[in-house]
């Protein structure tokens, strides 16, 4: 992108970031209210029982596993639970890592246990793609391209985020295309690949 004004203001990424939290939240809202259990939650939330709220708040706040004793404790489990089911549509929510956690155990309960657990950190100071993608004019066809100090290197990283971002976003698209090779009929380095999943940092 020959325009960079928005990728290299370090404000940018997280008002962006947090708008977008704001909107997944209010539509996640709109489609709880829009359902047939409108009403049923309108009800829990009137009624709720602000006494056993409380007492859950402080049983909880040991860290001990929390199970409801009375039935207006169970209110409020069932009302948490329509929570969740807003806050899951919001990227970085504590809910959308437990969905995460869901999702892991439920393909562990229809593949089995992973037989690999990868990381991998791509060097991308050293790399010319990552480089070319923070606004460095690097010749991509020239097969050893001559860079810049590792310090200036760094900091024109450091400056555009979203560039580093999208180097790692292409290392790892490629990683499960030509390394693992997921989706096609040929094996990958590691043999025939049924299922993966990842998640970033």
């Amino acid at each position: 992108y020959p325009d960079r004004r928005f990728q290299t203001d370090r404000c940018f990424v997280f008002i962006i970031f947090n708008h977008k939290q704001i909107r997944a939240s209010a539509q996640g809202g709109y489609l709880l209210t829009a359902s047939s259990r409108a009403r049923e939650l309108s009800a829990l939330i009137l009624g709720l029982n602000r006494d056993a709220l409380d007492a859950l708040v402080e049983r909880g706040s040991s860290g001990a596993y929390l199970r409801p004793e009375t039935t207006a404790e169970k209110e409020c489990f069932e009302l948490m639970a329509f929570v969740d089911h807003v806050a899951g549509h919001v990227k970085g929510s504590n809910t959308s890592r437990k969905y995460q956690r869901n999702e892991i155990k439920s393909l562990i309960y229809v593949r089995g246990a992973p037989l690999f657990f990868i990381t991998f950190a791509p060097a991308d100071y050293k790399n010319p793609l990552c480089l070319y993608y923070c606004g460095e004019d690097i010749d991509l066809s020239d097969r050893m391209p001559r860079l810049r100090s590792s310090d200036d290197r760094l900091r024109a990283i450091a400056s555009n985020p979203v560039g580093a971002a999208r180097f790692f976003d292409k290392m790892v698209t490629l990683f499960v295309e030509r390394i693992l090779r997921y989706g096609s009929d040929e094996p990958g380095l590691f043999g025939p690949t049924s299922s993966y999943y990842g998640t970033v940092e």
